[in-house]
């Protein structure tokens, strides 16, 4: 399971909740079979089961293994759950998976690596140049070759893994005419063992360290290892194994990243570097405050050689741990030497620093005193940095609390930063150094406390938590569903658990996505030119050096359209296929290079010069408000708001708290979301040879849209125009609308040039272009009674739509419509504004606007149980909806089943009892908090828009007895054409085998709507009963005269019959009624899917870390009609709500600028002392481009932050952080409630893919009641500090935002700039 566990670090894929992925290669591992014969590290059987010790499938029943088969005689559910001490009993009558059906293991058919792939020794051993039109590639074979070639080639970057310099060649376009790699060359590919310590190779891999700092730590005492451990603790979250398997020690160096986890522990270690050249010979240099001269730059002169680096053992006065913050491990420490190393980052594992650090401490023998102390840091400065002046004034000092309150003030001395620095965060960055060096001294002070117990007293309880470790552990689950009926059909498979139709193509990688069909004859290659700016008139677009490059065929702008065409009407008029005029944000689609490689055009697009004309720009909501840029406002009005409202003006008069009539008023923004689909925007255009046709081959939710569009632009028929999908790489609302920005401009190139034109769409590329999910603001104002229940709610928000309306008016009404989350508000006026910015236009996303709304209604149910000190959960039951009640826009809720699903959910997660722990924890620790909370969710599903609820469907039955089905909805991995084909399976009563799904294809499917809304099953499916129960009909006849006859035979006697054997199908959503916002009234929704969930959370509070340590929900989803999908989509959408709520984080930097003034940048660097030579190209990329640099993995995750000039700075997984497989709870459990079949929907379903998201919640508000528990703490051990238990988290709660809630001591010493006084590098939008 530890290796598995290191293979899958930084492996992303959050939509399906990674669970799933785990059980499957659990069962490949050693110790994580299902034969409870061996455990984890931990002694917890891991695998096969649940993860307990006493999972029924571990259970042996006469000697023989249950695997999980029950013993009850209820059939009708999967389970005879109970609760044991907080915990479940896991017997379920069936399992997503049976380990008994997997293929026996046979021997022979071992799998061997193929001879053809292994290692030749003889060839690696030759020297290898290849030489390319602009890149010359060395391998040599000696060292005095190696020598020599850089001696040639002083400018040649010398790569191993290249995992800096592609990233380099690939983001910011340099080129290096030389590369040098010296992987057989044995002086730098060495791991030596000497007197000293450990000579390593420059060019060994890092993998290949790990392995000898193993071996050796394994084999010496342990007092000369300390930084051996250090370094294989820090290497251990460093990255995945695949960049260890390519990355060097070496290139860590020399890449002089400020943020580099190594070079801290490397430069408090002392370590020493050997560099060689031909004229200058060996020399030996210390890597220390001298080393890294400048951002990106050393001492290193360019026609030497980094040969090896010097890792000198520790002795027995000296202590030097290594872990990194998140994730590290307890190592035993003996005495009188102490190193550790720290990391603080977005993401647990495979993600770059914040701040870091490595410290070293000796002591002189048997005494306290500090004889040397050594201290570096990464990540507040352009260098990693030493505190010089703190090691320098503490040497000496006795290590007591006097050094501590000493230490903390020379720390903020040594390591300033200006409010507008790159990368911002600045208080945090801050606090962080000192959080470190507080934990620093209670490590030391721990360990001294042994080694001299008469001069060093123990830690107290809370203290010893600041020292304890924090350790992965395999996470455990359990899945539970509701089995069909003993009377059901085998060959039913309705509400079984059924493989994913595509299953096995994708994992063997032979399922076709759009960038997989085979290239073909005359095939062009394109390229997108976007605008640079947020807002500008364009004077001139020149594309003439584009054009001269070889390769290039043609440059496709405005010009090649008239004005209508150029003119986009779907789904609105407000955009243009290519900007004219002027361009209204950063990514605006200016042209298209086309040529016959994709290299050659990507080259070419960024030759093409536009002169603009820079306009004002607004940014952020707050500059829309200011500027009152918004599109027609939307407005709820239900009762009286100002009866219950007009009698206070703010939160201070509610004096006594026992009246009927409270008031609390805030506000709250919450941070949008990049989709992250794995597959990006992907188009392939074929024009035809006659009548203006056009085939599409798309990566789109919305074929339909996608047709029009294109038969608009090329001035067609939509009849000449076909768009074809045979799946998607994940959509999540991506790619409902905004994939025509980039299909219509290579279909009006296809046309123009006659030619078959593609693109996909690089990372960065798709992530500028395509926009998000919004960010929202709120304004409110609440009434409740002394008890907690709501009177009425008054609050605006507002969403960031970006430059066009696109789909920001029906993300808002969502919005709106959502936001009582649950809860019975009493009287309401809500009032949404979609703000005209210029940043790209957000679009759809999962769940569509719900998130936002019921995030807010939660923050307010939160702050009134903290007003009240009511427990939250108690406010939040109170007020909950049930059957018979109306919603604030006057629907009736019918079957509503949200108080089941809260009561299950609570006695699910044995709510009472881990209540009391959370408190006793929280009572017993000072510096790690607990957090627990409920949240419910209420779902409604149709579109709003009405005319968007019908479908259609077409069922070919052939001679042979197979049948060929065609629907509207699109397959983009959330198993809807699994479904489909079960459903047509049931009405047609064939085995699924017979049925299959070719693509969605607008000439088999006219006028479909997108597939979104969690609606394409109820509507698709319906239209195929339809269509199926045609063709039933028609064969009734047949079936009567042969009744014992098979599908086949009624088939063919049908066709020899004549009997038509294909029909379409067609379903309307019935009873909705559109709503009028005048009136409040209307049937928006066809029904409501409901849902609860409980999630346990922990933080440390002296870094903002934290972790789920367990999550249960129970999901509503009427009769299942495929348990595995379901639990799959409430596992993937939980997981993805989980990185908005708490992860994921845009951030958007100033662009740089045409004329290239760096005034701005050189003025930084004066004013704080930093080197900075005139037309110094790598501190350009520092200052400019290097806020990019800095702000991609330093300070990222998921909020959709900007400069003031709207550029995005978060461009690819370097810098955008997902959720990966150690961010998911360590325990979840998943319940579909059973016995609530739905009327309203096909064979009594509900709607999945959106609803669970808006439960992630919960872990945002279980983190925030762990920082309250923190505050709570303050508030009563500090008189003077008036700490409110009422207080503003905005989303995502990232480890910034909760640490620096969390006031204590040390954020007390951090002084603040006041806004408006510094320009800031980014701003939340």
């Amino acid at each position: 399971m530890e290796q598995l566990d290191e293979y899958f670090t930084g492996n992303l894929c959050r939509c399906t909740g990674y669970r799933p992925i785990l059980d499957a290669y659990r069962t490949f591992t050693s110790n994580g079979t299902s034969n409870g014969t061996s455990v984890d590290n931990n002694s917890e059987v891991v695998g096969g089961g649940c993860g307990k010790a006493d999972c029924c499938r571990l259970m042996k029943t006469e000697g023989v293994y249950n695997n999980g088969i029950a013993t009850t005689t209820d059939t009708t559910t999967t389970t005879t759950t109970t609760t044991h001490d907080g915990e479940w009993s896991c017997r379920e009558g069936r399992h997503l998976h049976q380990e008994n059906d997997f293929t026996p293991y046979d021997p022979t058919s071992e799998l061997i690596f193929p001879p053809e792939l292994k290692v030749r020794r003889d060839l690696d051993d030759e020297y290898l140049v290849l030489r390319g039109r602009q890149v010359t590639y060395h391998r040599p074979t000696s060292f005095t070759h190696l020598i020599h070639l850089k001696h040639l080639h002083p400018a040649a970057k010398i790569i191993v893994g290249n995992t800096e310099v592609g990233v380099e060649t690939k983001f910011k376009q340099c080129v290096y005419p030389v590369l040098i790699n010296p992987t057989s060359v044995k002086e730098v590919t060495q791991v030596t063992l000497t007197n000293t310590g450990v000579q390593v190779g420059a060019a060994v891999t890092l993998t290949t360290l790990q392995e000898a700092l193993i071996l050796h730590t394994n084999s010496l005492p342990e007092y000369q290892t300390r930084v051996f451990s250090a370094i294989l603790e820090m290497l251990r979250w460093f990255a995945g194994k695949q960049i260890k398997n390519a990355a060097a020690l070496g290139g860590n160096i020399m890449t002089s990243s400020p943020i580099s986890d190594l070079n801290p522990l490397l430069m408090a270690a002392g370590a020493t570097l050997t560099l060689n050249s031909t004229e200058g010979g060996e020399r030996k240099v210390a890597l220390d405050q001298h080393f890294f001269t400048a951002y990106r730059r050393n001492i290193v002169q360019p026609e030497e050689v980094l040969v090896s680096v010097h890792i000198p053992f520790t002795t027995q006065n000296e202590y030097f741990h290594g872990y990194k913050q998140s994730r590290r491990r307890d190592d035993d420490i003996a005495i009188n030497e102490y190193f550790h190393g720290y990391k603080q980052s977005r993401r647990r594992d495979d993600d770059i620093a914040i701040v870091n650090a490595g410290c070293c401490v000796t002591f002189l023998p048997n005494t306290t005193t500090v004889s040397k102390l050594s201290m570096a840091f990464g990540g507040m400065a352009p260098t990693t940095v030493m505190a010089l002046r703190t090691m320098k004034e503490l040497k000496g000092r006795a290590w007591d609390a006097s050094l501590l309150e000493e230490g903390t003030s020379l720390l903020l001395q040594d390591l300033p930063l200006a409010p507008s620095a790159p990368g911002g965060m600045i208080e945090y960055r801050r606090a962080l150094t000192i959080s470190f060096f507080f934990k620093f001294y209670l490590s030391v002070r721990g360990h001294l406390s042994v080694s001299v117990p008469s001069l060093v007293p123990t830690l107290t309880s809370d203290e010893l938590e600041v020292t304890r470790v924090h350790t992965y552990k395999h996470p455990s689950s359990a899945q539970l569903y509701e089995v069909v009926p003993e009377d059901q059909p085998q060959l039913d498979p309705i509400g079984r658990p059924r493989v994913h139709t595509s299953a096995l193509k994708q994992t063997t990688g032979e399922a076709v996505y759009v960038d997989d069909i085979p290239d073909v004859k005359d095939q062009l290659q394109a390229a997108f030119v976007l605008s640079t700016r947020p807002h500008a008139r364009i004077i001139s677009i020149d594309e003439s050096r584009a054009l001269a490059v070889e390769g290039v065929v043609a440059f496709v702008c405005h010009r090649d359209l008239t004005e209508e065409q150029n003119q986009l009407k779907f789904p609105f008029d407000d955009e243009k296929v290519f900007a004219s005029d002027k361009v209204t944000c950063v990514g605006h689609v200016i042209g298209l290079v086309c040529a016959e490689d994709r290299k050659t055009a990507q080259t070419a697009a960024k030759l093409v010069d536009i002169t603009y004309e820079d306009l004002p720009a607004i940014i952020t909501i707050q500059d829309a408000i200011k500027a009152k840029s918004w599109w027609e406002p939307k407005t709820i009005i239900k009762g009286d708001v100002n009866k219950h409202l007009n009698n206070n003006d703010n939160n201070k008069n509610n004096d006594n708290k026992n009246n009927n009539n409270l008031i609390l008023q805030g506000e709250m923004h919450m941070g949008g979301q990049e989709h992250f689909y794995l597959e990006t925007n992907a188009h392939l255009a074929t024009p035809g040879k006659e009548d203006g046709e056009m085939e599409i081959y798309s990566s789109t939710q919305n074929p339909t849209l996608t047709q029009m569009q294109t038969a608009h632009s090329l001035g067609v028929d939509a009849n000449k125009v076909v768009c074809r999908v045979k799946r998607m790489g994940g959509g999540f609302g991506g790619k409902e609308t905004r994939t025509i920005v980039a299909c219509i401009p290579i279909c009006v190139a296809a046309r123009k040039l006659g030619r078959c034109v593609r693109v996909a769409l690089e990372r960065d590329e798709d992530m500028v272009m395509t926009g998000g999910r919004h960010p929202f603001f709120s304004r409110w104002k609440v009434g409740f009674t002394a008890q907690g229940v709501l009177t009425a709610l008054d609050m605006d928000v507002y969403a960031n739509g970006g430059h066009t309306i696109d789909l920001t008016a029906s993300v808002l009404e969502r919005c709106i419509f959502s936001l009582d989350s649950g809860y019975n508000l009493g009287a309401v006026r809500i009032c949404g504004h979609a703000c005209k910015t210029n940043l790209p236009s957000n679009t759809a996303f999962r769940a569509f606007g719900g998130p936002q709304g019921m995030l807010f209604m939660e923050d307010i149910m939160s702050r009134v149980a903290a007003y009240l000190n009511i427990d939250s959960t108690l406010i939040r039951q109170r007020n909950l909806y049930q059957t018979g009640d109306l919603t604030h826009c006057n629907q009736l809720l019918e079957n509503c089943t949200l108080r089941r699903c809260w009561q299950e959910v609570l006695e699910q997660a044995d709510y009472s009892t881990r209540c009391q722990r959370v408190r006793d924890f929280n009572s017993n620790n000072r510096y790690r908090k607990r957090g627990l909370a409920v949240i419910p969710v209420k779902f409604g599903i149709a579109y709003t828009a009405l005319f968007l609820n019908q479908a259609g469907a077409l069922v070919l039955v052939y001679a042979d007895g197979s049948v060929l089905l065609s629907h509207g909805g699109t397959e983009m991995g959330q198993g809807l054409h699994t479904k489909m084909i079960q459903i047509a399976s049931r009405v047609l009563q064939i085995a699924p085998e017979y049925i299959h799904i070719a693509e969605t294809s607008t000439d088999k499917v006219p006028n479909t709507s997108p597939t979104a809304g969690s609606a394409s099953s109820d509507l698709n499916g319906m239209a195929i009963v339809n269509a199926c129960e045609t063709i039933m009909c028609r064969l009734e006849p047949i079936i009567a005269s042969n009744p014992k006859g098979t599908w086949k035979d009624w088939v063919s006697k049908a066709y020899m019959e004549r009997i038509s054997l294909s029909s379409t199908g067609f379903y309307k959503t019935p009873d909705l009624v559109p709503y009028n916002f005048e009136k409040n009234e209307g049937r928006i929704f066809n029904y409501f899917s409901f849902g609860a969930a409980v999630t346990e959370t922990e933080i440390d509070c002296l870094t903002g870390d934290h972790t789920v340590l367990r999550t249960d929900i129970v999901m509503d989803v009427g009769d299942s009609l495929n348990p595995a999908i379901d639990i799959g989509q409430v596992e993937g959408a939980f997981t993805q709500g989980q990185g908005l709520y708490t992860m994921e984080e845009l951030l958007w930097k100033e662009p740089l600028p045409r004329d290239k003034d760096f005034t701005p940048w050189r003025n930084y660097c004066i004013h704080h002392k930093e080197p900075y030579l005139q037309g110094d190209l790598e501190l350009i990329k520092f200052l400019v481009e290097g806020a990019f640099t800095q702000g991609q993995g330093l300070y990222t995750m998921e909020e959709l932050l900007y400069s003031p000039q709207g550029a995005l700075l978060t461009r690819g997984p370097g810098a955008y952080k997902i959720p990966g497989f150690q961010d998911i709870p360590r325990e979840f459990n998943v319940s579909l409630l059973r016995g609530a079949p739905n009327p309203r929907a096909v064979f009594s379903s509900k709607a999945i893919g959106e609803p669970p998201l808006c439960l992630a919640s919960s872990v945002f508000f279980s983190i925030k009641q762990a920082i309250a528990a923190l505050r709570s703490d303050q508030q009563q051990q500090q008189q003077q500090q008036q700490l409110s238990p009422v207080f503003r988290l905005d989303s995502p709660a990232t480890a910034e935002r909760i640490r620096m809630a969390c006031q204590d001591f040390i954020t007390a010493k951090i002084e603040t700039s006041p806004p408006g006084s510094f320009k800031p590098w980014s701003v939340r939008v």
